[in-house]
């Protein structure tokens, strides 16, 4: 078994906070994106190249691929203590993901019914099933028509839950090989990638943004990144990289509104999925801080990546509720109301919710076998 060189890498600590601060500019980006034709309409800003790109989409790919990589990288820290449980690890993901995705089905799904503004034909407990089920992509590619704005965006959850469904079996069936799991997962990738297009050009992009066959390459490129993680920890340059590597993504994303419509979906997503995953091992594998690494760790990004899950579950149905009853509000009045909501919602989402989410899973051995649990 190989194992890495734990005096070539930082304090986790210091690597999850970097990682966070990468999460919190992530989510603002999202939150951006979403608030156009909500909040406010396209309006002339967006013809300014570097603010367009700024203000545009495309950053959710990061969430796959630091999602991917940090998940994969616990679970086989966990294999190689011999404390590895699938059943437990599943249990975790529906428990840390579960409580916020619970609370906004029970409060939206009743704010929905009351709500006049709503259209009777609105198809309520069909949007919550499926999002409690974390398969609301399906829903989103096979009946568009039904879905409910406030909803929408938990396409994401259904993506990365169902592929973390397989992660778990593909560890215990090669996780010694971790070349052929290399290999398997780039050539998964490959094949997403693939796959992509041909639905794009079939039946959509609606469709080929939400199906987890055609979503899911970033998230695999951070699975087999860190199943990578020992052969790259011999490598001693990745303060250089980190820095080239940021450089490159941000303006990659400051590129994608100047490219086709569909471009985030085409070939703009292979180098925009592998430098993310370049960022995210950089930052990993930093053998002393850096400029960038320093900024990524400053305490107001923290917090945003930190609380990532809360805002991006709760920041549509606040904007889509708001939007529909302020039609004759300007859009700095609307802006700031479902702001200021939306930090509300959080705050207290991750106090009453998340926060005792994490002392569970932390406490609980129900949750993660300990050595003594052992046979």
């Amino acid at each position: 078994m190989i194992r890495r060189d734990r005096a070539a890498v930082p304090s986790t600590s210091r690597r999850v906070a970097a990682l966070d601060g990468l999460r919190g500019l992530v989510i603002v980006s999202v939150v951006v994106n979403h608030a156009v034709g909500v909040l406010w309409t396209r309006g002339p800003i967006y013809d300014v190249p570097i603010v367009n790109g700024l203000l545009g989409g495309g950053a959710v790919i990061v969430f796959f691929v630091v999602g991917g990589f940090i998940v994969t990288d616990g679970l086989l820290r966990e294999r190689e203590r011999g404390t590895f449980d699938p059943w437990r690890f599943y249990l975790r993901r529906l428990v840390r993901v579960g409580g916020q995705v619970v609370a906004v089905c029970v409060v939206v799904g009743i704010a929905l019914r009351l709500d006049p503004e709503v259209p009777d034909g609105a198809d309520i407990p069909t949007n919550v099933l499926h999002a409690l089920t974390y398969t609301f992509n399906l829903l989103v590619s096979t009946d568009p028509f039904a879905v409910q704005p406030e909803f929408g965006h938990l396409w994401y959850l259904g993506v990365q839950q169902q592929c973390y469904l397989i992660l778990p079996l593909l560890l215990v069936v090669l996780g010694r090989w971790r070349p052929v799991l290399v290999a398997l997962l780039v050539a998964l990738m490959v094949a997403v990638y693939i796959h992509r297009q041909d639905v794009l050009d079939e039946r959509g992009w609606v469709v080929a943004s939400s199906l987890t066959t055609t979503r899911s390459d970033g998230l695999l490129w951070g699975v087999a990144l860190a199943v990578a993680l020992p052969w790259l920890s011999r490598w001693r340059a990745w303060g250089h990289v980190l820095w080239i590597s940021a450089l490159v993504l941000l303006a990659l994303k400051l590129a994608l509104p100047e490219l086709s419509t569909y471009a985030y979906l085409r070939s703009w997503s292979i180098p925009f999925t592998l430098v993310a995953g370049i960022v995210v091992v950089a930052v990993w594998l930093l053998p002393a801080p850096t400029r960038v690494s320093r900024a990524l760790e400053w305490a107001p990004l923290r917090r945003l990546g930190r609380a990532s899950l809360a805002i991006f579950v709760w920041h549509l149905p606040i904007f889509v509720i708001v939007s529909r009853h302020t039609e004759s509000w300007s859009w700095i009045e609307r802006t700031f109301v479902s702001v200021v909501i939306l930090i509300v919602v959080v705050w207290a989402s991750e106090r009453w919710i998340d926060e005792p989410i994490r002392r569970l899973l932390a406490t609980r051995s129900v949750f993660r076998m300990s050595r003594e649990q052992l046979p």
